[in-house]
């Protein structure tokens, strides 16, 4: 009996694990584990910042499209954030980044579409989708 117990134990002890290892252990994995090839852009400037965070630019694949990753202590900021940039958003009349949420990560996608929409569809874009696989899998 504690023979067959145990072997029950180990099983669902490497299930877990298994299902541990398909969740990437950062933004930069999950986008590469999705195809796409990233590099980081050095230069930000001060008015980039969302509620003092400072983000982390990244160009796709060395096209025109890039993303700004914030990254906040809690999801409280990060909602914060996200308020600040959309009251930001509003004041310009410009194409409007395409949003990502994960753990307290804000991503912005800024992609080379020319939509009609003041925010391009995913389906529109190059990597939208793909982006948006990759953040799933960081949660």
């Amino acid at each position: 009996m504690v023979k067959g117990m145990f072997v029950v134990f180990l099983s669902l002890l490497l299930l877990s694990a298994c299902s541990q290892q398909q969740k990437a252990a950062s933004l930069a994995e999950a986008i590469g584990l999705e195809g796409i090839g990233i590099t980081e852009l050095h230069k930000i400037t001060d008015i980039s910042k969302l509620d003092g965070i400072t983000p982390v630019r990244y160009i796709l694949d060395n096209t025109l499209e890039t993303i700004m990753v914030y990254d906040f202590d809690t999801k409280e900021k990060r909602e914060l954030g996200q308020k600040q940039f959309q009251e930001r958003q509003q004041l310009l009349s410009s194409q409007a980044p395409i949003v990502y949420k994960a753990q307290n990560y804000l991503i912005l996608y800024y992609s080379d579409v020319d939509s009609k929409t003041q925010t391009p569809k995913l389906a529109e874009t190059e990597y939208g989708e793909k982006l948006q696989k990759a953040f799933k899998r960081i949660g």
